[in-house]
């Protein structure tokens, strides 16, 4: 079956680049941020957890009792995107600051409560290749589950889009980190996925 999966992110990547070219990046985030209400600020406060870290080693947990295999190609993807994400933060962008940095002083920025600002390290998102590595690898790994694709595909963008709604990074940001995520997943996939089968199978304790 085809990796449909794949096929939809590249879809939104195209999107997305069309939406960068003809929208300021700073006039969409004020429009975002006026348009959120209370309800939405919960949630997209709450959803954007899964992006972090701690939630990708919660996932590979999980996947340990599914199928070691698949445990260890998202793992390996995880900590190969994360390596790059922070090394491009940290030297080649270093400079780039976040939405939150330009926005802070407008008098009509709506702060959302109980959510901790950052103003620097903007680009690339790490929350968003964070999720993108690790949906990309269970998605290759069910590439015959069309539904399993699918879902993973909106959970990846929702994440991502939070970051946005939360004036963490701009639209560009997002993009370049699902693409870091992806394709280290995607290749990673490809090139372990022979050399792992000896791990095809649930981890058992006692």
């Amino acid at each position: 079956m085809q990796f449909i999966y794949l096929n939809i992110i590249r879809f939104t990547w195209f999107l997305g680049a069309l939406f960068i070219l003809f929208q300021d990046k700073l006039d969409f985030q004020k429009k975002i941020n006026q348009l959120g209400n209370p309800v939405l600020d919960l949630v997209m406060r709450n959803l954007t957890y899964a992006g972090d870290g701690l939630f990708a080693v919660l996932v590979f947990i999980v996947l340990l009792f599914i199928r070691i295999k698949t445990a260890l190609i998202a793992l390996i993807s995880f900590a190969l995107t994360a390596g790059i994400v922070q090394l491009l933060k940290h030297t080649v962008f270093e400079t780039m600051k976040r939405p939150y940095y330009f926005l802070q002083s407008d008098v009509n920025f709506r702060i959302i409560e109980d959510f901790t600002y950052h103003s620097s390290n903007s680009f690339p998102s790490g929350h968003s290749a964070s999720i993108f590595a690790i949906c990309t690898v269970i998605a290759y790994q069910y590439k015959s589950k069309l539904s399993i694709q699918l879902l993973l595909v909106v959970i990846a963008v929702l994440v991502a889009l939070t970051r946005v709604y939360l004036c963490q990074h701009f639209l560009q940001d997002i993009i370049a980190g699902s693409l870091i995520g992806t394709l280290i997943s995607y290749y990673t996939s490809l090139f372990l996925e022979s050399r792992l089968n000896r791990f095809d199978k649930p981890l058992h304790i006692g």
